[in-house]
């Protein structure tokens, strides 16, 4: 798997400059470290991104319909029963993260809010498709894989916002690039396109789907074509944690594949 790949790299260049430039007992202790992030990293990706999202689990009481209808979708697949998080992003977009034997369902909050439980079904349906077809763990990994990409930009911005803006088109021009096409590579879109090709063998989840997407389709999604990138980081009412919801949501996500959405481009 590339992401994991991408990460023991990662874990090996660490050691590599820990040895090479600091003495034998910091490098060790740093490289030590770095092990048990990278451990924790490996064991633990869908709570890491849980806390990049801000997301919170979802009170079954408040949201009755939704864990009904997860739950049976499970049992039909024969996988976990899901925990359902909820996060405020600028997309309409519902995730399966996998960890070891957990599943869990992340959905924006405007979906969970606005969504008719028959759309619900086709939704969470798609989602346990993914888990049932064994793509989950990967794209888990691949989406924590580009937060942890964007993450030094970020901070980077957050710290320079107050006195320039001058370091906005190394984001939108080198980060943003580099970090979708890192993306690509782990997890082609060609894995969307054979889980679609699975998805239109249930014709009435896909076509709910469809509708779903449609109806919730937001005026911030411009169509555009101009620039890879162009989320306007540097926009003062972006916080560096709403910043990364943007960059993890820019990824190729299957509904976008569904309705022809093009995400690239996302209005302050």
């Amino acid at each position: 798997m590339l992401a994991r790949l991408f990460f023991m790299v990662f874990l090996g260049l660490a050691w590599a400059l820990f040895l090479t430039f600091l003495p034998l007992g910091l490098a060790i202790t740093l490289g030590a470290v770095t092990t048990f992030v990278w451990a924790l990293i490996n064991l633990y990706p869908d709570k890491f991104l849980l806390h990049y999202f801000q997301a919170r689990e979802t009170i079954e009481t408040d949201h009755s319909a939704a864990y009904r209808v997860a739950r049976a979708q499970a049992y039909k697949f024969k996988i976990p029963a899901p925990r359902i998080y909820s996060y405020s992003g600028f997309f309409h977009r519902a995730y399966a993260l996998a960890s070891q034997d957990r599943l869990t369902f992340l959905v924006e909050r405007k979906i969970l809010e606005q969504a008719a439980e028959n759309e619900l079904e086709a939704m969470f349906f798609a989602l346990a498709l993914q888990s049932h077809e064994g793509v989950v763990r990967r794209h888990t990994l691949s989406l924590l894989l580009l937060a942890i990409l964007w993450a030094p930009a970020l901070k980077i911005m957050s710290l320079r916002r107050q006195s320039s803006q001058s370091s906005s088109w190394v984001v939108q021009f080198l980060v943003g690039p580099f970090a979708n096409l890192v993306f690509r590579l782990v997890h082609p879109v060609g894995i969307w396109k054979n889980f679609l090709k699975k998805l239109d063998m249930f014709p009435w989840e896909n076509s709910r789907l469809i509708e779903l997407n449609a109806r919730l389709d937001q005026p911030r999604l411009e169509s555009s074509t101009s620039r890879l990138m162009n989320f306007r980081f540097y926009a003062a009412n972006h916080t560096a944690a709403q910043q990364m919801i943007l960059a993890i949501e820019s990824a190729t996500h299957p509904l976008d594949l569904l309705h022809g959405v093009n995400p690239e481009v996302a209005n302050a």
